[in-house]
């Protein structure tokens, strides 16, 4: 059996977690599905508008509920008290952080594509008994969710390395740090915009724009590329870190 990685390794990993968890996990599932009930009751109108409502009610569960899930994916090794039982868990580092990574990436956008699912079966025959209302089902194979889901695994894997990155307040501080880094962002865009385009004036902006759109297709194919590369390489990178992270840990205390 290989010392590093063994699939058998992970999926007890995996089955030791969701044992551990499953209670919470069905109380807030429980939680969730009586308040999309409710706000079914006075957000519907029908079958047309129903895949838009599960839809924003998915994404809105799979990025905050995937968010404070990342960032407490490594609580135990924070915990003085927990710490030395997780780190002597006969696995390796890199089947510790994979563990957690696959529960909060495709382990919960699948587990809240199913529930979504199961819960539009509910609204429906609870629309059912109401007289004139009628409720569409979810449709989890929707193209509309893709996006939803890729962006949600880029902004996870921020709060995957804030929880192995900091000791305690993991969400808040990586959600500070997040904050910290678009208003940076936002100002160097602003200020080269500014310095850019002043002399052009704001009257001819638009037209220079459109103008600019034609002549310099090859350079925003360019900047397309490099944004969908730029998104690959980021969650890839966070991940690799909390890996190290772990690692670190497990070396340092001996294991």
């Amino acid at each position: 059996m290989n010392q590093h990685f063994s699939i058998e390794r992970l999926w007890w990993l995996l089955r030791a977690d969701f044992t551990g968890g499953y209670r919470s996990l069905l109380t807030v599932s429980a939680t969730l599905a009586g308040v999309i009930l409710i706000a079914s009751l006075m957000a519907l109108n029908g079958p047309g508008g129903a895949q838009s409502f599960f839809i924003s009610w998915f994404g809105a569960m799979l990025y905050v509920w995937g968010a404070i899930a990342s960032s407490r994916a490594f609580s135990e090794l924070h915990d003085k008290t927990r710490n030395v039982a997780y780190l002597l868990i006969p696995a390796s580092a890199i089947e510790k952080t994979l563990a957690r990574l696959v529960a909060a990436t495709v382990g919960l956008t699948l587990y809240l594509l199913l529930f979504t699912s199961a819960v539009s079966l509910l609204v429906a025959g609870l629309h059912s008994l109401i007289p004139g209302a009628r409720a569409g089902l979810f449709n989890p194979f929707d193209p509309r969710l893709w996006p939803l889901i890729g962006g949600y695994f880029f902004l996870q894997s921020f709060f995957f390395l804030g929880a192995a990155w900091f000791r305690r307040r993991h969400f808040i501080k990586t959600a500070l740090v997040i904050t910290l880094v678009g208003i940076g962002l936002m100002l160097f865009t602003l200020l080269t915009f500014s310095a850019v385009f002043r002399p052009v004036g704001i009257d001819n902006l638009e037209i220079l724009i459109e103008g600019a759109a034609g002549s310099y297709q090859g350079v925003i194919r360019l900047l397309e590329t490099l944004t969908a590369i730029l998104m690959t390489i980021l969650p890839l990178a966070c991940w690799s870190i909390a890996w190290l992270r772990v690692r670190e840990a497990q070396v340092s205390d001996g294991v």
